[in-house]
């Protein structure tokens, strides 16, 4: 039927494309959390108190003793522990990490895919998402490795090179000394900021691996061009949901710091852990999406 004189035909336009801005990451993140919120709650939870857990039999095998000592940090070691037995620490301490990696990747891979197939609306159960995330936990583990030593040696390096500097501050020619030190804390500076970029770009890697079965580094890079023009909504939640957790953490473990009570400790990180533990996992997921 032709359109009347002045009238511009209506022509059907396509669907709304959803963008990553800052408002709707964090509506789908929250959207999702709490449309699946008792399962996200039982698998962040069973994550702390699996690697509480692990950490105290650690502490069995190389002290002796099942203890987690007392702290803010399940896995702290027993107290009977002295200088004289300082390497054992040490070994305690990789232990107690790389086996917390290896768990935390395989859930942290498995829940990333969860949370994509939840936001698109397609089912899935807790059985497949975790045997999804021990398919893939090598790629996870590799990736969130590869990132680690990316970031910290970006803010490492010149912290090491500020050190001597410092130190001869006192022995030295005095104003030399103090400009080697501005300028190396300058480093320090310009390298946390370029740090903060590099972790940002590669922050989506997980649900990279996880959807498109990717590995560690393709993963890492698949991340660094898919976030091209949203890497400030990317950080603002990032940001905001970090806030968030700190003050949620905060106000359920500083009471327990004054009680001293291990048990107590392992409870309390269990609850913050079920109940925040799983947001970055679903922004990651969403933002990819």
């Amino acid at each position: 039927i032709p359109a009347p004189a002045g009238v511009y035909p209506y022509m059907p336009g396509p669907p709304p494309v959803r963008r990553a801005t800052f408002g709707s990451i964090m509506s789908a993140t929250f959207d999702v959390w709490m449309k699946n919120f008792v399962n996200f709650f039982v698998v962040f939870l069973a994550l702390a108190v699996a690697n509480a857990l692990i950490a105290g039999l650690f502490a069995l095998a190389f002290f002796g003793v099942f203890g987690i000592g007392s702290g803010f940090v399940p896995g702290s070691p027993p107290e009977n522990v002295t200088v004289g037995n300082f390497a054992t620490l040490i070994l305690f301490a990789i232990a107690v990490v790389l086996a917390s990696a290896i768990i935390s990747s395989i859930v942290n891979g498995g829940m990333t895919e969860y949370s994509v197939r939840r936001y698109r609306g397609e089912s899935m159960t807790l059985e497949q998402a975790l045997r999804r995330g021990f398919e893939r936990f090598l790629s996870i583990l590799g990736a969130n490795v590869l990132l680690t030593i990316l970031v910290f040696g970006l803010v490492l390096l010149p912290l090491l090179a500020i050190f001597p500097f410092a130190l001869s501050i006192g022995t030295g020619d005095l104003g030399f000394a103090f400009a080697l030190l501005c300028v190396g804390f300058l480093a320090f500076v310009i390298g946390g900021i370029v740090a903060l970029y590099m972790y940002i770009g590669m922050s989506l890697y997980a649900p990279a691996i996880m959807v498109e079965n990717q590995k560690a580094i393709e993963g890492l890079m698949r991340s660094w061009r898919i976030t091209k023009g949203y890497r400030w909504s990317i950080f603002g939640a990032i940001l905001v949901i970090a806030l968030i957790q700190a003050l949620i953490g905060g106000a359920i473990l500083v009471p327990t710091f004054f009680v001293s009570n291990p048990i107590l400790d392992i409870l309390a990180t269990a609850l913050v852990s079920g109940l925040v533990g799983s947001w970055l996992v679903i922004m990651a997921a969403v933002a990819y999406d």
